[in-house]
């Protein structure tokens, strides 16, 4: 029965890898968005904000296997002007939003394949435990592959409570001038702590209108990163640039078909498998359906105790 499994696993794949490995009729670039990685049984569950360590290291190898390059913020933005090209047919962005400790866990994956990564903090309420401090970001910023953008000053994001809530009265005390305050004091106090210019800003939630693209174009952003899913083109929006989610429930075969067709997909209510820390309490190093199943393009076997 597991290797009629296996067998139809590998189908799918296979149908999805083609899709992803088809040259598109026009250059075109995902970029993909990640917040808490969690290594073994602690932190949260694998879901929207949290992908495990096992299963982002098998993401990015993929990403490596298949000869993606990845993008700075500067080389996305050019590209979406149509003034630089992409330095390989296949290419994406990582990106890491929040400014999460955890997030650090990533870069020695990252440095392995030579990744380029940006991050996005908040400094005026994302400094210190759970996030990184002003050590780790400054750390982070001077990695030539690494950078440090703004993701407003505080992050306003709960509900009643957003940009768009001050922007629209329904926040007592909240307005337009507090929301032109949050994105000029981001890109101050960015740009005076780590000492290099900061062009570009990413939209807590995802969430934003024309007056708000407005007042950061005013503050001085010359390009708006949001969490629309998709892919973005040459001659696109710089003010509305596009990201895809990676929820950390999607399984290999997901996460194949996402970077096929740039679509989000919530993957938190599929079957439930052992988190990493039941799986070594077996005596077995975590693997991915798609590890245990599939040969990779190496041609490597995974046994469940691989």
């Amino acid at each position: 029965m597991l290797h009629v499994r296996c067998l139809l696993a590998g189908i799918l794949a296979a149908l999805s890898i083609a899709a992803s490995q088809a040259a598109p009729a026009e250059p075109r670039l995902e970029i993909l968005v990640y917040h808490e990685i969690r290594d073994g049984a602690q932190g949260p569950a694998d879901g929207p904000t949290a992908i495990s360590l096992s299963r982002f290291a098998s993401q990015m190898r993929y990403l490596h296997e298949r000869g993606y390059a990845t993008l700075s913020t500067a080389e996305v933005v050019d590209f979406i002007k149509g003034v630089g090209a992409l330095p390989a047919a296949k290419a994406v962005a990582i990106h890491f939003d929040d400014g999460w400790k955890s997030a650090q866990l990533a870069l020695p994956v990252l440095e392995r394949y030579r990744f380029k990564a940006t991050f996005w903090i908040f400094p005026g309420a994302g400094i210190g435990w759970p996030y990184m401090d002003w050590a780790e970001v400054s750390a982070i910023a001077r990695n030539p592959r690494f950078e440090v953008l703004s993701h407003t000053m505080t992050h306003p994001w709960k509900d009643g409570d957003t940009l768009l809530d001050w922007l629209h009265g329904r926040t007592p005390g909240k307005g337009v001038e507090q929301a032109r305050w949050e994105l000029a004091e981001s890109r101050r106090v960015l740009e005076q702590k780590l000492r290099h210019p900061v062009h570009y800003l990413a939209w807590p939630r995802g969430l934003y209108d024309d007056t708000l693209i407005r007042l950061a174009t005013d503050a001085g952003y010359a390009g708006l990163f949001t969490i629309d899913d998709g892919f973005n083109e040459r001659n696109g929006d710089v003010l509305r640039i596009r990201r895809t989610m990676i929820n950390g429930a999607c399984d290999d075969l997901a996460f194949v078909r996402i970077l096929a067709d740039g679509k989000y997909r919530d993957c938190s209510a599929a079957a439930k498998r052992p988190q990493d820390g039941e799986d070594q309490a077996r005596g077995r190093t975590p693997r991915t359906a798609l590890d245990l199943c599939l040969a990779s393009s190496a041609g490597r076997r995974y046994s469940a105790n691989d």
